[in-house]
């Protein structure tokens, strides 16, 4: 396939229009029709297991025993919580003795659902909290947290109206206050254990968009409860970022699922699939794509190609392209060469011209030059973009954004061909993309670039993991003359670290005693205080005024904070002006 007979490049498409308004790729939505409850649903998949679908963008399972009820999962929100212990009770009035968390992403209705959770198991992978501190992106680095977090909502319509033709359409998560509860109960792989009479049996080894996963076996009925059957392609690489996603793990995790026999699949996302033939047809499907996905990207490297060639190289074959769990509607394949090139390979695509290359702000230079000025390529930005080219016109279009960003027609044709490719586009996540950025570049929404955990659930992780983290923030031009030892001390936790900042770089020591000298300066305050100016909730001048100096003065606690940069989150929008 070559570029000029894509949908990004003028190949006609059919769109549709939602009962919210949305304009939106036909065949996609018709597809996503077909593996997912798009109305509420009660699906009774089993005479114990009950799949609640269709009021957001996952689905939520109560499984009935002799004397109590286990939920898996919790919803997105609090709202979610609430809907959920509304159906549980016109089902059942038996007590909640359990919850399972399939992932760290949909725990947020918790509370609502068994209070305090005094006296009931929180089940969970051993990772769970740790991820749920960070906000649940699942990040690599956890200092990257805030912008991963900034870009989930970027990707789940947060930004998007509620209404009209760039309104949601598909993937839609709804942000709202958090009631999750920790873990307190972990398992682990091959673990069985009873619950209100029903046996249960977890998976925990393989990770999937994840890295903390469960899956359960429920051997009596031969029903798997997972987050691995997906109504869609599996999304191995995310526009978020999150942790590297293996399509092998991913793929094991559906072998081991197989390796069940199951006779039903109630699924995070997907519809439920009840009878033995259908649910290992299922899973073959999806083995194969994923194994497709990885070896045809393999194949691309060992034949030469770079990470851009592989875009267009790696395809699904198209049995496994019209399967129903396998379309593009969420992620495109296209994304996922690139992804596993770079994990494989690193950044180097094998050619000696592209090791050092101009600066993009210097490449735009000379390319818009070369081009025959600013004139001339927006002329031919608006050229490709009346041919439909979409993909081109954007490519034009950023050459001039990146030498111009507040030029208000540079932004405004910018926006009209994102909002283009929003239209085209068969993937739910993409088009949030598209469509969130064409509203930032007219000014009507101005996203933060960072987008911080809420201190509760920070709070979950010990206080040395957020005093490493802020590390990160110092300026070494500030502090090139700096040599300061820093204690802080946690009071409500207990909680006694060091920053040692040596001339532009900061070492967090988790054992003060391992400092080279006394403190210069020594702080303490509760974590709650600690967290909000970590999250950037109180300014500098709030946060010292709360603070007991133990040693040291004012000024220099003023003058070591100073040193490190402080973020407005309402101001420091992703696109600016």
């Amino acid at each position: 396939m070559t570029a000029n007979n894509t949908i990004y490049m003028g190949a006609p498409v059919a769109l549709t229009t939602l009962d919210n308004g949305a304009v939106t790729n036909a065949e996609a939505w018709r597809r996503f029709g077909a593996t997912s409850y798009l109305e509420p649903t009660i699906d009774r998949v089993s005479s114990q297991v009950t799949c609640f679908g269709g009021d957001g963008f996952l689905n939520l399972t109560l499984i009935e025993g002799d004397d109590g009820l286990i939920l898996f999962d919790t919803g997105e929100s609090i709202a979610d919580g609430v809907r959920f212990l509304s159906q549980i009770r016109a089902i059942s009035d038996k007590p909640i003795v359990a919850v399972i968390y399939s992932h760290s992403h949909y725990v947020h209705g918790t509370d609502v659902l068994i209070g305090d959770g005094a006296g009931v198991k929180i089940i969970g992978h051993a990772n769970l909290n740790a991820n749920l501190a960070m906000g649940g992106t699942g990040t690599a680095f956890a200092e990257t947290a805030p912008l991963q977090m900034s870009r989930t909502l970027q990707q789940f319509n947060h930004y998007t109206p509620k209404s009209g033709p760039n309104a949601a359409a598909g993937a839609h998560i709804a942000f709202g206050r958090s009631g999750a509860l920790p873990v307190n109960t972990v398992v682990s792989d091959g673990e069985r254990m009873t619950i209100a009479g029903v046996e249960l049996e977890f998976f925990t080894r393989y990770g999937t968009d994840s890295d903390d996963c469960v899956v359960v076996h429920l051997p009596q009925s031969g029903v798997v409860l997972n987050n691995a059957v997906w109504p869609f392609v599996p999304n191995v690489y995310t526009l978020r970022a999150a942790k590297f996603r293996d399509p092998r793990e991913w793929r094991d995790a559906l072998i081991t699922i197989r390796n069940l026999n199951p006779k039903a699949l109630v699924n995070t996302h997907a519809r439920a699939i009840v009878g033995q033939d259908q649910a290992m047809s299922t899973l073959d499907d999806i083995i194969d794509g994923l194994n497709a996905i990885l070896d045809q990207s393999l194949r691309g490297m060992l034949l030469g190609l770079g990470p851009e060639d592989l875009r267009t190289f790696v395809k699904l074959p198209a049995h496994l392209a019209a399967s129903p769990n396998l379309a593009e509607i969420y992620g495109e394949v296209s994304h996922f060469g690139p992804y596993l090139f770079n994990h494989a390979l690193g950044w180097f695509d094998g050619d000696a011209a592209s090791i050092n290359p101009l600066p993009p702000t210097d490449q735009a230079t000379r390319l818009v030059d070369a081009m025959g000025g600013s004139e001339a390529v927006l002329t031919r930005t608006r050229e490709a973009f009346a041919r439909q080219e979409f993909a081109w016109a954007a490519q034009l279009i950023n050459y001039l954004y990146r030498l111009d960003p507040a030029d208000g027609t540079i932004r405004t044709l910018k926006a009209d061909i994102l909002e283009q490719l929003g239209r085209v586009t068969p993937a739910h996540t993409i088009r949030s993309w598209y469509m969130t950025q064409a509203s930032a570049l007219r000014g009507e929404i101005h996203p933060p670039l960072l987008q911080f955990a809420n201190p509760r659930a920070m709070a979950i992780a010990e206080p040395a993991d957020t005093l490493d983290q802020f590390r990160i923030r110092i300026d070494p031009e500030k502090s090139a003359s700096m040599d300061t030892v820093v204690a802080v001390s946690i009071t409500d936790r207990s909680a006694r670290h060091v920053w040692h900042l040596r001339r532009g770089v900061v070492e967090f020591l988790r054992d003060p005693d391992k400092a080279r000298r006394t403190p210069d300066l020594e702080l303490a305050c509760d974590y709650d205080t600690w967290l909000r100016f970590f999250a950037c909730k109180s300014p500098l001048a709030d946060f010292l005024a709360r603070v007991d100096l133990v040693t040291g003065t004012a000024a220099q606690a003023e003058g070591f904070f100073s040193a490190f940069d402080a973020y407005d989150t309402r101001a420091n929008a992703i696109l600016g002006y």
